[in-house]
């Protein structure tokens, strides 16, 4: 069945804005805008904290059978211009109880695609789509742009799901508060690459939205069903073993116009994502820095960790996050050769969609899954709970792999083995009040959205960043058994 597109806003046949908050201040005309848009333009040229939408006359109040809004963008300017889309509908009480997506164009052309089953309102609760009252693009009050818009639609009813947009069933669940905390934090602008384990990289990441809401690694999964083989598949990896953890898989933040450069891709060129690359030269090897210090000194440079091995020694995985546009760059036996950045794998990740790799692929991890969401964190850790999935290695798996999966890395078919994919989640009745407070937190975590089976390596382990700030937590994490955990299956 085709796929039903109604127009929000038809730029092309000429129509105009029929609203703004500040009267006659912003200025709209239709004319032949920038050729990136193709034909007719809305040029806007924005007063300081005015807005224009569509208040009255709408061609289409019930927005819930739709998938998206979806528009293209321009902005001549050389900076970033923030906006935020907001809906006011049936439920609209005050700005609290209305729907505000915040954006950032970049210079240049802006595809904008706004999913509609993760609109929420400004306090986390869920808007009332069947009847949509106003909708708006708002412009800050500390900025004048002039932007062009091309015609504003509402797509994806009656047809089958869009690029990016997982079938998922209406059974699953997520946290508006935490959506709705990212969302008001502000994320501090930043000119250089920022390293994982400091203060100014906790401010940005408490306002990064990784994935959309109902993307696999931020499901609440405290009530699904248990697996049938559970029991079978627990003690495969070993219900006696201890859990433990890796402080293994640091990060860099780079700004939006971090300078790109080649990586050479020498192992799974076929599986991997094309460059260049936003690199900076600190980008940390995993395991830096924790596990390459000794009484709080370097035992080893990171320019001389970085120099790739020419065997094999370990798998030296290596992330980048731009936050502002909200990639993710992670790479497999990351390092410096003599002719430039090399790596055996590259994968790319959008964190605005839920686009998984092609099926069958591999990524930095066996599983085809993406490292970064799923890492425990310092910001993790002091808010007081782990508020997504988790990556946790065994050392047998299955030839099998279940959603979000997309590879498996193993020769053996027994079913009491685990999937790469495999969701698995402490038991509800574990008593957590005897650890510490960032062991507390992990465990929360584990508890509501538990974690998934992502590579083949220690069994029970799950990956911390290499923080300094992280106290040590092996102790802990060792008194809680394989037998403490459950496998879950997603709700049909």
């Amino acid at each position: 069945m085709a796929e039903r597109r109604v127009p929000l806003l038809d730029v092309a046949e000429g129509e105009l804005p029929n609203d703004t908050a500040q009267e006659n201040q912003t200025r709209l005309t239709i004319e032949d805008g920038p050729k990136e848009l193709g034909g007719k333009s809305l040029k806007v040229v924005y007063a300081k904290g005015d807005s224009f939408g569509m208040s009255r006359g709408a061609s289409e109040k019930n927005w819930k059978p739709f998938a998206a809004v979806e528009f293209s963008a321009f902005n001549p300017s050389r900076q970033d211009v923030k906006l935020a889309f907001v809906v006011r509908h049936r439920g609209s009480t005050g700005f609290r109880t209305r729907v505000e997506v915040p954006m950032a164009l970049k210079p240049g052309k802006n595809d904008v695609r706004l999913i509609i089953s993760e609109m929420l309102n400004v306090d986390g609760s869920r808007p009332d789509l069947s009847e949509v009252v106003h909708w708006y693009l708002a412009n800050s009050p500390d900025q004048m742009p002039t932007l062009y818009f091309s015609d504003i639609w509402l797509v994806g009813a009656d047809g089958p799901p869009m690029a990016g947009q997982s079938d998922r069933p209406s059974s699953i669940k997520t946290d508006p508060s935490r959506l709705a905390r990212i969302r008001a934090a502000h994320m501090p602008k930043f000119t250089r690459p920022v390293m994982f384990d400091t203060p100014e990289a906790d401010a940005i990441l408490a306002a990064l939205e990784v994935f959309p809401a109902d993307n696999a690694f931020n499901q609440l999964v405290d009530d699904w069903p248990l697996h049938p083989n559970s029991k079978n598949i627990i003690a495969s990896i070993g219900a006696e073993k201890p859990f433990r953890y890796n402080p293994d898989m640091g990060f860099v933040l780079v700004p939006p116009d971090q300078p790109r450069v080649e990586v050479k891709i020498v192992e799974y060129p076929d599986e991997s994502d094309a460059g260049p690359f936003p690199v900076p030269d600190n980008i940390p090897i995993e395991g830096w820095p924790v596990l390459y210090q000794r009484d709080g000194k370097d035992r080893m440079t990171l320019a001389e960790l970085q120099r790739r091995p020419v065997g094999y020694e370990g798998d030296r995985h290596a992330i980048v996050v731009d936050p502002v546009n909200r990639k993710l760059y992670e790479f497999f036996t990351f390092g410096k050769t003599a002719s430039g950045w090399a790596a055996g794998q590259s994968s790319i990740f959008d964190l605005k969609t839920n686009k998984l790799r092609p099926d069958g692929w591999t990524s930095t991890d066996a599983a085809g899954l993406p490292i970064f969401p799923a890492v425990v964190r310092y910001d993790d850790l002091e808010r007081g709970a782990v508020e997504h999935a988790m990556r946790v290695t065994v050392k047998r798996s299955r030839r099998a792999y279940v959603n979000p999966a997309t590879h498996f890395a193993s020769r053996l078919s027994d079913e009491n083995l685990p999937r790469m994919g495999e969701r698995l989640r402490l038991r509800a009745d574990f008593n957590i009040d005897e650890f510490s407070p960032p062991v507390q937190a992990i465990l929360k975590g584990l508890q509501r959205y538990g974690m998934l089976v992502a590579d083949n390596g220690i069994d029970w382990a799950i990956s911390v960043t290499p923080d300094p700030r992280i106290p040590n937590l092996h102790e802990e994490l060792r008194k809680i058994r394989g037998a403490d955990f459950e496998v879950v299956v997603a709700p049909q």
